[in-house]
């Protein structure tokens, strides 16, 4: 689970680092953010996240409901 905006390399930076490695390339990666353009969804999802939360519709149970999906 990562944030877009970080120090030093944004969430969508680390999720095309991570998704490159062979060791985490199969690993889920939801993005939990504030960003809400369009833009910056399908750009998170072209970097390799398989989820997209945005914060304004944040809940637990919506995030459990999002790694259970993804870990099956």
């Amino acid at each position: 689970i990562t944030d877009v905006l970080m120090p030093r390399m944004d969430g969508f930076e680390l999720t095309l680092r991570l998704k490159k490695d062979k060791l985490y390339k199969d690993v889920p990666i939801i993005i939990v953010t504030t960003r809400q353009s369009d833009a910056d969804k399908r750009r998170g999802l072209e970097a390799g996240a398989e989820a997209y939360i945005l914060k304004s519709e944040f809940t637990s149970e919506g995030l459990l409901e999002t790694i259970e999906r993804l870990i099956g």
